[in-house]
């Protein structure tokens, strides 16, 4: 029997899909029931619709929300992309996080809304293709760092200070120790976290840092983001760097960073005057990119919700965060 070339069909392009995460001033997020008969029905979602062709991705955001939620969006920002097949359709999500609104919403597609806590987010009432959505909005608003330590004692005791007061997520920054000197603070400061909601971020070479360690992941300075070519974790292992120009912030983007620390922000000692980002500059940078960006250089915990109104996800800092 002759061979006979069969043309390979060409991939569809996925359904591209505008979603938003709308914050009230409770640091409530907003989410909506899909019918029974929909895709995915009888599942939980946030808020949005499907991109029209030729329409602009804002545009059919702000269009989507009023159409379906009667709510005005007034500042918006990237959050993620996220790309996900199910066996019946293949979706694009474009989510933005939504920093002010107007208006009270309702379903005015007769489905049911409710504003939800960020930490009474469940994947298992989402659709798969919001798993990721869910795991990104519960990083906590603000992330502390620690800084330099003039001894192991020193170290652990300032750790042990932050693990009791309940501190969410603590990068673990000791630029003068050499790695391996580096990792057994590490390991030490790990083993006092047991039981407590506090996850740390291991800041050294990829190499000194293992995977399976429970409850921790894994921060890239600049000198080392510059320097990798993949991410270095595995995806369910927590992935961060600290960038300073758009240049860094895609990079991080590409590897598949889970969140990036964007500085300086307002002047720390360290920068010149002429270094400064600013509000403007940040959020100039931010929104070039889709994954959630903190704020560093000059923040306090308490500047968080200000944060967030231009284009951060939350702040992150040493001095004014160490209690």
């Amino acid at each position: 029997m002759p061979n006979i070339a069969v043309e390979a069909k060409p991939a569809l392009a996925p359904v591209h899909v505008m979603v938003a995460v709308i914050h009230n001033h409770r640091d409530e997020v907003l989410v909506a029931l899909r019918k029974r008969q929909s895709h995915q029905g009888g599942l939980w979602e946030f808020p949005g619709g499907k991109l029209e062709p030729g329409e602009p991705p804002l545009q059919a955001l702000h269009r989507e929300i009023h159409e379906e939620t009667g709510l005005r969006l007034l500042a918006s920002h990237p959050l993620c992309r996220v790309e996900h097949r199910y066996a019946d359709k293949h979706v694009l999500l474009d989510v933005h996080l939504v920093s002010r609104h107007a208006g009270e919403p309702a379903g005015r597609e007769g489905q049911r809304v409710e504003w939800r806590a960020r930490r009474e987010l469940s994947r298992a009432d989402f659709p798969a293709a919001n798993a990721r959505i869910v795991e990104l909005l519960r990083l906590p608003q603000t992330i502390t760092i620690t800084p330099a330590a003039e001894s192991e004692s020193d170290f652990l005791e300032l750790m042990r200070k932050l693990i009791a007061s309940g501190r969410e997520l603590v990068q673990v920054r000791q630029p003068n120790l050499p790695p391996g000197r580096y990792r057994q603070w590490f390991i030490k400061a790990m083993e006092m976290t047991g039981g407590s909601p506090t996850r740390l971020l291991f800041n050294q070479l990829p190499d000194y840092y293992e995977p399976e360690w429970r409850g921790s992941g894994f921060h890239a300075s600049s000198r080392v983001l510059a320097e990798l070519d993949a991410r270095p974790v595995p995806p369910a292992c927590m992935f961060s760097a600290s960038c300073h120009s758009l240049e860094e912030l895609r990079l991080a983007e590409t590897l598949g960073a889970d969140f990036a620390l964007l500085s300086p922000v307002h002047a720390t000692g360290k920068y010149q005057a002429g270094q400064l980002l600013g509000w403007s500059g940040f959020r100039r940078l931010a929104d070039q990119v889709s994954l959630p960006v903190y704020a560093l250089g000059g923040m306090r915990p308490e500047q968080a919700r200000q944060a967030r109104v231009h284009g951060a996800f939350g702040v992150a800092g040493i001095s004014g965060f160490i209690c």
